[in-house]
């Protein structure tokens, strides 16, 4: 088990509030906020899959909400393929709720008959009513979107008061996202994908492009000051890239791994929680 490092680079958890009592920037109860995330880094550090362990952090405020005025309304942000590409957490989470809306903009896309309504559209397109949504998420799209401004302010729109954003997304400060992003100049990334993992769409992910335009926490920081509280994780283990490198070279990267880690160095994924 790695321990959590306190490195300046790691930014494992920062909260920061606009609520009206708070004198400052930084809420008074900072400390209960962080007990029950780090729960979940350390499920995430033990070796559990991202997809269960961010599930069940959605589903914490799902049960928060629902105490206080019953089942909430889900909106689900790039749903194709099921929650993290997996189709029976994505059910769960429809289950636990009053409404599961689901939106996907890449219509080949087939989606789960548990959605209450569909739109096979841009998030910015889909005709969503203001103050209406309880929680909404998205897992892996922040890191695809052009103007992620206009998803903030729209997602700030159609939440309630004290409704809850959860987004999963890469960290940009990771070595991941430069080698990527060389390798799209460069042309080479579908041919990489396509040699170790198969084609698009067929067992492995679509590869659809990125800019990484609100990919670390300062982007987000200022892309997201409209919200009453923010929350940023940043997701770390050992092995976190295996699914990069070919079987007989993942030592490196798990070398990598351990060094970043002693160092203090942030892990290839963000979560991002926002309340209205």
């Amino acid at each position: 088990m790695e321990s959590q490092p306190t490195g300046k680079n790691r930014f494992a958890i920062t909260q920061s509030c606009r609520c009206d009592e708070c004198s400052d920037s930084k809420h008074s109860e900072i400390a209960d906020f962080e007990k029950p995330w780090q729960a979940y880094l350390q499920r995430y550090m033990n070796g559990e899959w991202r997809a269960s362990v961010w599930r069940d952090m959605i589903l914490s405020d799902a049960r928060r909400l629902a105490a206080l005025n019953g089942k909430p309304r889900f909106l689900d942000i790039g749903c194709g393929g099921g929650f993290d590409n997996d189709a029976s957490l994505q059910r769960s989470l429809a289950e636990n709720s009053l409404e599961y809306i689901g939106v996907e903009p890449d219509t080949s896309v087939e989606l789960g008959e548990y959605f209450s309504s569909k739109y096979q559209c841009t998030f910015e397109q889909a005709p969503i009513s203001a103050d209406s949504i309880d929680i909404a998420f998205s897992v892996m799209v922040f890191e695809h979107l052009e103007n992620p401004q206009l998803v903030w302010d729209k997602i700030h729109g159609i939440l309630k008061k004290g409704g809850v954003f959860w987004a999963f997304t890469v960290d940009s400060r990771h070595w991941f996202v430069h080698a990527s992003i060389m390798m799209d100049m460069l042309h080479l990334k579908d041919f990489y994908l396509n040699k170790l993992h198969g084609r698009r769409g067929d067992g492995r992910y679509e590869n659809y492009k990125v800019f990484y335009r609100s990919n670390t926490p300062a982007q987000i920081e200022k892309m997201t000051r409209a919200f009453k509280s923010k929350v940023i994780l940043n997701f770390y283990r050992v092995g976190q890239t295996n699914y990069y490198f070919p079987k007989r070279l993942r030592f490196m990267a798990r070398a990598y791994d351990r060094m970043a880690i002693r160092m203090g160095m942030p892990g290839s994924i963000l979560a991002v929680r926002v309340e209205k």
